[in-house]
């Protein structure tokens, strides 16, 4: 599919549709650009086409139970009759590479947008590499994913909105200079009390920062009422030494609703 802007082409997976990209250990398949192919200069790639997009029929908190995706990239989401077990395929021993596009600060195209997936979808041994925005960005739904490598993203490694409820672990988030946090999620922004709330579980994280990451960029940055379980993790590195900390639990929706 050709979304905006002219030229950036991103695979998209609608609803009705699955995707079946299963390589292996020692044969994984590669998405990337053709300028990558071509042996062009990897420090000038990112951005260089739009990447993966997933739309499924699970559930989200936002008022219709469906939304459009960033960059044109179609309707996802249940509606009035979400199913939390959709199967939109699997995606295993997979590398993308140089993907995404910050369309606008609103509009973005990320490496892996996985937009109301399932939880009947594969998601096993993927690496998202120098990408232009996001690695992977979970918009609602209950799709869960394991063995994730996030290198060199240029903003944030893991993202999650919209009531997203999965379960992740396994994961090695690499940030770079150009990199923002290694986690970046909220709840909804327009209203942080929605139900039901993003509240993922996430163990076996390492998260490893770059003293010189854009902006104030931290570990885990959680807002618009999101939760988090985690367990098993570490953090390390270096985060930029900005008075937020490594942590950054921010709102009071966030905050008041995770309790004790």
């Amino acid at each position: 599919t050709l979304v905006a802007p002219e030229g950036v082409n991103t695979l998209v997976i609608d609803r009705s549709a699955k995707i079946y990209a299963n390589g292996t250990a020692a044969n994984p398949i590669i998405m990337t650009s053709e300028q990558d192919v071509a042996g062009v200069d990897a420090l000038n790639l990112r951005g260089t086409w739009g990447g993966l997009v997933i739309n499924g029929s699970a559930t989200l908190n936002t008022q219709s139970g469906t939304d459009e995706g960033e960059g044109s990239t179609g309707t996802y989401g249940g509606g009035s009759s979400p199913r939390d077990d959709d199967d939109s395929g699997s995606v295993t021993y997979v590398q993308i590479k140089y993907a995404g596009w910050p369309i606008t600060s609103e509009n973005e195209l990320n490496s892996i947008a996985l937009q109301g997936v399932g939880s009947g979808t594969i998601l096993d041994y993927i690496q998202v590499h120098n990408g232009a925005d996001d690695g992977i960005e979970f918009y609602g739904g209950t799709v869960n994913a394991k063995h994730l490598v996030l290198t060199g993203n240029d903003d944030d490694a893991l993202d999650w909105t919209t009531g997203y409820r999965g379960n992740l672990q396994h994961i090695v988030v690499k940030q770079t200079s150009s990199g923002d946090n290694c986690i970046e999620a909220d709840n909804l922004g327009s209203y942080p009390i929605a139900t039901p709330r993003s509240i993922p579980t996430v163990s076996n994280l390492t998260c490893i920062g770059s003293p010189d990451q854009k902006g104030n960029g931290h570990a885990f940055e959680l807002k618009a009422g999101t939760g988090m379980n985690m367990s098993n993790s570490i953090i390390g590195g270096t985060f930029p030494p900005v008075d937020e900390g490594c942590i950054l639990i921010k709102g009071e929706e966030t905050f008041t609703q995770s309790g004790a």
